[in-house]
């Protein structure tokens, strides 16, 4: 039943197309897997529109990504997204493995995991990876222990224990906890049911999509309230500091579906 979840994607070169790289210049180094991160950022948007408008349940299993990420142009939340980028970096002949995520960010507990990442090894040394976080991007890997990279961000380490510190005016804030343990992909399907059924989960009750642009700002479309009670959504970009560059309001689902699809490459069905 489980097969699929195990298995690499069908096809590398169509993966790296779909995120507008060559294939014959990507290798398992650590510049190829800069390159896949922020490209990823750019062309394929964080998306919960499944589990909004659909309230489904995501498949997980790795053909069934592969076709809604590679074939049908779409994004997904984290336990999509970052899925699919274990196996694709796997079937590019890179060492890695997924992590179960805390997010800590705002809060003064330890939550459960409601998030994936994916550690990368490369030359021996532990890198952090992540496409699937809808409010922060992480366009390059974080070494473990190396110090911020120049997006802002850094792995912290300490006897098998994680956490992904942000840069801030005043100083540096967590955001992320983790445990240094590699988790297979069937330890993703109860969160992933968590998270997309759940009537209470911030993504049934809130939409959102985000992508990178090519300035390096953050646009995002959200509508609160869950698909029977939005009548509203607001489009927004931000530059990388959070500054409000650009802000309109969309009040119909037949504009909704245009800028989703000019703006983020989804199509809204």
């Amino acid at each position: 039943m489980y097969e699929d979840y195990y298995v690499n994607i069908p096809d590398t070169d169509a993966f790296l197309r779909r995120i507008h790289l060559d294939p014959a210049e990507i290798k398992p180094d650590k510049e190829s897997l800069n390159k896949i991160l922020y490209n990823h950022h750019r062309y394929v948007p964080f998306d919960n529109l499944d589990v909004w408008a659909k309230e489904a349940e995501p498949s997980l299993s790795v053909p069934d990504l592969f076709d809604k990420i590679v074939m049908r142009h779409r994004g997904g939340y984290c336990f999509e997204m970052n899925g699919h980028l274990e196996a694709a970096l796997r079937s590019l002949g890179f060492e890695c493995y997924s992590v179960q995520i805390r997010i800590t960010k705002g809060r003064d507990f330890l939550p459960p995991c409601r998030h994936r990442a994916v550690v990368t090894v490369i030359d021996g040394k532990k890198h952090f990876c992540d496409v699937g976080l809808g409010f922060i991007f992480f366009p390059e890997a974080a070494e473990f222990n190396a110090g911020y990279t120049r997006f802002g961000y850094k792995a912290v380490c300490e006897d098998g224990l994680c956490r992904v510190m942000v840069k801030k005016p005043d100083g540096e804030e967590e955001i992320l906890r983790f445990e240094d343990e590699p988790s297979i992909p069937i330890d993703f399907i109860n969160p992933n049911i968590a998270c997309s059924l759940d009537p209470k989960s911030s993504f049934r009750t809130r939409l959102s999509l985000v992508i990178m642009t090519p300035e390096e700002n953050r646009k995002n479309i959200v509508s609160d309230g869950t698909v029977h009670e939005a009548k509203t959504s607001v489009i927004t970009l931000k530059d990388p500091s959070g500054k409000l560059l650009e802000e309109h309001t969309i009040d119909n689902k037949t504009e909704l579906a245009k800028v989703l699809l000019e703006e983020f490459g989804v199509e809204y069905k």
